[in-house]
């Protein structure tokens, strides 16, 4: 009877661990707090990608459906700090990028300046070349 509640801990713990680098793996890893996520940037003298979106926003569904659950996007992401701003939430962030439509993406220096807009078509491999290009050339 031990044995079956050690092998139940050890399955548990093995399942989450497995779980959790799936997760860490296939998904980009958003900050939702703008000032974190800016902080962040400027700590780690990475660029930020910064999104703005809305549960109503179709487009912005279809975005993270096809393009931001893309595998090679998620890796690309790691190079970055994302920052997931919901406009419902934020308007104040909304208002002070200018965003007149969403989904909205800008990419921004460590420093927090725009250093770019995301302006090419949705696919994740125009995704993985700009947030490379991106990377490359204002990470510190």
């Amino acid at each position: 009877m031990r044995w079956l509640s050690v092998l139940w801990v050890l399955l548990v713990v093995t399942g989450c661990h497995a779980g959790a680098d799936d997760v860490s793996t296939n998904k980009i890893q958003w900050v939702s707090d703008l000032n974190e996520g800016l902080r962040l940037a400027k700590e780690n003298g990475k660029p930020a990608m910064l999104y703005f979106t809305a549960d109503w926003c179709a487009p912005c569904v279809e975005l993270k459906k096809h393009v931001f659950s893309d595998r090679k996007v998620a890796e690309a992401s790691r190079r970055l700090v994302n920052i997931y701003v919901d406009v419902d939430r934020n308007h104040n962030a909304a208002a002070e990028y200018r965003v007149r439509g969403i989904p909205a993406i800008f990419f921004l220096s460590p420093g927090g300046e725009i250093v770019g807009r995301y302006l090419g078509d949705r696919t994740p491999s125009s995704f993985v070349k700009q947030m490379n290009a991106v990377a490359s050339q204002h990470s510190r």
